[in-house]
């Protein structure tokens, strides 16, 4: 069988496999989660709570990073992904026995938010060490098609199991995916990393005397906390409640909003693998950066479905090529031996997602969701604006393969 792309390389295609069952799983547990939280408490700030707690341990992922930097890539993955088992396993118990609280689901997933930000640092560290530098473009194009698609599928199969047999079912299903995911790294094989003594202190400061000696990676990890504090709350915390609030829905309906921001982000996923539009990636990341911003903003202005689905296609165009750019710059900047650390550090970007999140939901609460919307939306174009103009050497960065 011919494989498009990437997927020719036999252990870059297990890797795939393996991220569509993990990303199936992850989406269907985010939705049901985010409807019961809704609906149990219609609070704001205790969804951006659930949503901050899944995030919240990024903090930790420069230590995480320096820690996978000497173990073998395909090793630190299984063994958070075997975590993800686990996880589901918990859930599934705690709703069978009706136990599964506001305060438990939090709990809990602070410990999953763990294995979730080691997970992302190993595969993306594994996938520098499958794929040529000049193939990354596609690479990461294809994982990012691969996570939208799961966007897609996964919220719409995961609100219908949920609507019709519950959340016990549901949490069983998830528990099938992440075994599979697992099953499916095994047979892919990489050469053991030479396992060096490990002094973190000196890890992590190699790390960040590394970043700071590279101006263009820090307007990269400064534009990601960016886009982690405002555009990406919008669909972590403001879908459910445009969803309940606005266009007066159920769960089914937010599937449906969450598939079609999936739908858009496949397409800017897409496109993004296939072409290159600019030798200067680092300029037209910014472009996409505005334009993802303004996007959110329209989200507040319409009160019509069909209107509200059109944009979210757009938002996720946008999103997706601004992320999949920003993938791909990091990837191709950094020295094969620096990946983890530069990674981890990247992750801590995604830090600043769970205070979004969480005055996202106060806003909410306090002002409501459009004034929400609005503040978020402003408060990132004027920072971009001041960003751009701090990044010159990112303007100018042009490609090298």
């Amino acid at each position: 069988m011919k494989y498009p792309g990437q997927l020719k390389n036999n252990d870059f295609r297990k890797l795939w496999i393996s991220d569509i069952l993990i990303g199936s799983a992850d989406n269907i547990e985010m939705l049901i989660i985010s409807w019961v939280i809704i609906t149990k408490t219609n609070s704001g700030l205790i969804l951006g709570t659930y949503g901050a707690t899944r995030f919240f341990s990024t903090f930790f992922a420069p230590l995480f990073g320096s820690v996978i930097d000497r173990f073998n890539k395909k090793t630190t993955l299984s063994l958070s992904r075997s975590y993800m088992i686990i996880h589901s396993i918990i859930f599934l118990i705690f709703s069978l026995q009706n136990i599964l609280t506001t305060f438990n689901i939090i709990f809990i997933t602070f410990f999953y938010g763990i294995a979730r930000t080691s997970d992302r640092i190993s595969r993306e560290a594994l996938t520098q060490i499958l794929i040529k530098k000049k193939d990354l473009r596609n690479a990461s194009g294809i994982i990012r098609a691969t996570m939208d698609f799961t966007k897609i599928i996964s919220p719409i199969i995961g609100a219908m199991i949920y609507t019709n047999l519950g959340i016990e079912y549901s949490y069983l299903i998830i528990c099938i995916l992440y075994i599979g995911a697992l099953l499916a790294i095994y047979p892919i094989n990489i050469h053991s990393t030479n396992q060096q003594n490990l002094i973190l202190y000196k890890e992590l400061l190699s790390g960040l005397t590394y970043l700071s000696n590279n101006k263009t990676l820090i307007s990269l990890i400064s534009f990601a906390a960016l886009v982690n504090f405002t555009v990406l709350t919008l669909p972590n915390a403001y879908l459910p409640f445009i969803s309940k609030n606005i266009l007066n829905g159920n769960a089914n309906d937010l599937a449906l909003l969450i598939s079609f921001a999936s739908i858009g982000s496949l397409i800017g996923s897409i496109i993004i693998s296939i072409n290159n539009f600019s030798n200067t990636p680092g300029k037209f990341l910014i472009i996409f950066i505005f334009i993802w911003h303004i996007l959110m903003l329209g989200t507040s202005l319409f009160t019509i479905k069909l209107v509200i689905i059109c944009i979210l296609i757009l938002f996720g165009i946008s999103s997706s090529i601004t992320m999949v750019n920003m993938s791909i710059l990091i990837l191709s900047i950094t020295d094969k031996n620096m990946i983890g650390r530069i990674i981890g550090i990247r992750q801590l970007a995604i830090f600043t997602l769970p205070i979004g999140l969480i005055l996202s939901g106060y806003m909410i609460d306090k002002t409501g969701i459009i004034s929400s919307i609005q503040i978020m939306s402003v408060i990132g174009i004027i920072i971009s604006i001041i960003l751009s103009f701090k990044s010159k050497n990112l303007m100018s960065y042009t490609n090298t393969y």
